[in-house]
C-alpha cells in the first residue's frame, strides 16, 4: 500500500497556504499538467487531487463549492484508477463524500449512495490495514468509519466495540505531520465532541493527545 509521504504533507500545506492567498490557480496547472503530460503516472495524478483538496473551502453547499468538491472527488477516483492501494486518495475520497458537505453534522447534502460510497472506501482500507504494520493514522479510517455511520444512522456507530478496540491497539506514536495532521484528525474530533463521558470517549482523547497531539484543535478539546 501506498502510504503518507513527507512530500504529501508537504505540498497539502503548500497548496493550503496558496488557497488562502488567493494564488492556489498556478500551482494547480502545474500539477494538472503533469497529469496531461503522463496520464498513467499514479504519483502526479494523486499529487493534483490532493492539492485540489487541500483549497476547498471548508464548508459550503452554493453550486460553486460543490462543483468543486465533485471535481475534486473525480480527481482521487483519477488517482484511485492508477493506484487502488493509494492510502491517502482512499482516505480523502471517503472524507469528501462524509465529512466536508455536512460540516459535521450542522446540515446535510449527503445521500445515502455518498455514504455507502464513503463507507465502501473505508472497508477497503479497514481490509488491507489489516495486513500492514500498524500505523497511528490507521485510527482515523476506523473514526472516520464510525462517523460514517452515525451520520447514516446507525446507532451502532455512537458506541462501537471495534472502534474501542482499534483505540486501544494504536501505536501512541506522534504522526508529524504538520498540515494533514489536521485532516485526519478530523473524526475523532467529531467523535469526542459527540460521545458522553466513558471508556470510549477517554480513549478517543488519549489517541487524540499522544498521536495528533500538535494540532490546535486537540489543544482545544482535550488540552496537550
Amino acid at each position: 500500500m501506498r502510504l503518507i509521504s513527507t512530500a504529501d504533507d508537504e505540498l497539502y500545506g503548500l497548496a493550503s497556504a496558496a488557497g488562502k492567498l488567493g494564488r492556489a490557480d498556478k500551482l494547480l496547472g502545474r500539477l494538472a499538467e503533469a497529469c496531461r503530460a503522463d496520464p498513467a503516472d499514479a504519483e502526479a495524478a494523486g499529487r493534483f487531487a490532493l492539492a485540489q483538496m487541500a483549497v476547498l473551502p471548508s464548508i459550503g453547499i452554493e453550486f460553486a463549492a460543490h462543483a468543486r468538491f465533485t471535481a475534486t472527488v473525480e480527481s482521487l477516483g483519477d488517482a484511485l484508477s492508477l493506484d487502488p492501494d493509494h492510502w491517502l486518495a482512499r482516505y480523502s475520497r471517503a472524507r469528501l463524500r462524509a465529512l466536508i458537505p455536512s460540516s459535521y453534522g450542522t446540515y446535510s447534502v449527503q445521500t445515502s449512495d455518498d455514504l455507502k460510497a464513503a463507507r465502501d472506501d473505508l472497508d477497503h482500507l479497514l481490509g488491507r490495514q489489516a495486513d500492514l504494520a500498524p500505523q497511528p493514522y490507521f485510527i482515523s479510517t476506523h473514526a472516520l468509519a464510525a462517523v460514517v455511520d452515525q451520520l447514516g444512522g446507525d446507532p451502532a456507530g455512537d458506541d462501537s466495540p471495534a472502534l474501542l478496540d482499534a483505540l486501544h491497539a494504536v501505536p501512541r506514536t506522534p504522526i508529524r505531520l504538520v498540515a494533514l495532521g489536521a485532516v485526519l484528525c478530523e473524526p475523532l474530533a467529531t467523535l469526542y465532541a459527540g460521545s458522553a463521558e466513558g471508556p470510549q470517549r477517554r480513549a478517543i482523547g488519549d489517541v487524540m493527545r499522544a498521536v495528533y497531539g500538535a494540532q490546535p484543535v486537540v489543544a482545544s478539546l482535550v488540552g496537550r
